[in-house]
């Protein structure tokens, strides 16, 4: 087994590890480059990373074809966004094309009916939270922003993907925001 901290130093009694000074060695889009850690693409590497996270518990708690899909994709898209390798991209997209061939129920505003149902929309607000996140690579003008808009594209369609799965599952569905407010409040 490989100890975690293998790349540390212990010097004059005190270890100093990679990323201690605020910035980390990373690969983003196929390039190595030095990031301080509150850096946009740092940030959606966590994110993705909080999203499969979230997504494996839900595998491991109720089981289910839709937490792994939701994991894998956001494996691929933490992937894509070190690689830049659109291959990685695939799999989404094929997940994607079948399931925009299925019908949800009505659409609105909504409040889950279940834990399943829960979990998915704290995914759907996880994977909303690093499409914003993504956004703001943009602003980077070092980063190929032809890779950066693919990501953007590929993680609104993965919100939408899970928002389909949630109108699939059992929620109870609103046509206005007022009407869920005043169920909720009763």
């Amino acid at each position: 087994m490989t100890n975690v901290f293998v790349d540390c130093l212990k010097m004059d009694g005190v270890i100093r590890c990679p990323g201690d000074g605020g910035f980390s060695d990373v690969i983003v889009f196929g390039r190595h480059i030095k990031l301080r850690k509150d850096h946009p693409a740092i940030e959606l590497m966590g994110r993705l990373d909080e999203l499969e996270a979230m997504a494996e518990w839900g595998i491991t708690e109720m089981g289910g074809e839709e937490f792994t899909n939701i994991a894998a994709m956001a494996a691929a898209l933490n992937t894509y966004l070190a690689t830049g390798n659109a291959s990685w991209l695939k799999p989404i997209r094929d997940l994607i094309n079948k399931s925009c061939e299925v019908d949800s129920k009505e659409l609105g505003w909504f409040i889950p009916g279940d834990k399943r149902t829960a979990l998915l929309n704290l995914l759907r607000v996880k994977a909303r939270e690093a499409e914003r996140t993504a956004v703001r690579l943009l602003d980077d003008e070092n980063l190929p922003s032809n890779n950066v808009r693919e990501l953007i594209g590929m993680l609104n369609q993965l919100n939408k993907y899970i928002a389909h799965l949630i109108f699939l599952s059992n929620v109870q569905v609103f046509r206005n925001v007022n009407d869920k407010i005043n169920t909720l409040i009763k």
